[in-house]
């Protein structure tokens, strides 16, 4: 008796496990994870961080092609197809709940000081790179023209 009942219960554990697996999945699909990553534009923050990446992504063009972008940039239809590009990109890369976290980071004061101080940030690290490429001669030889 104990036996069938545990079966039963065993059972009816799977049974609601598989149900919720699959809500979650449906939950994570495709059409949400492109909505969740859609909702991010909403974020300033987020906004400057995607724009900061389609301008570092161009940079790795040739200096012909690389103008070219930039100066697409002033048309809208162009901004339109790079952010469903990055979108799309978002959408495939990271869960909903990834998104959803982000997007509640993203909507904070800290995140928002975070991403203004990323041009500070990168000047620091130049500058101790190249501090590092003085001290330490097997960094520096890469570094300090012979």
């Amino acid at each position: 008796m104990r036996l069938m009942l545990f079966a039963r219960f065993l059972l009816l554990s799977l049974a609601t496990a598989a149900s919720l697996g699959q809500a979650a999945h449906a939950a994570d699909g495709s059409e949400a994870r492109q909505r969740a990553a859609e909702r991010l534009f909403e974020l300033p923050a987020y906004r400057e961080v995607a724009t900061r990446q389609v301008y570092e992504a161009m940079r790795s063009l040739p200096d012909a092609q690389y103008r070219s972008a930039v100066d697409a940039l002033s048309d809208p239809k162009v901004i339109q197809v790079l952010r469903e590009v990055i979108v799309r990109s978002m959408a495939r890369t990271f869960t909903v709940g990834e998104l959803e976290s982000l997007g509640r980071y993203m909507a904070t004061e800290e995140a928002r000081s975070a991403v203004a101080k990323t041009d500070a940030f990168q000047n620091a690290l130049l500058h101790e790179f190249l501090a590092a490429g003085l001290s330490h001669p097997e960094l520096g030889k890469y570094l300090v023209p012979q």
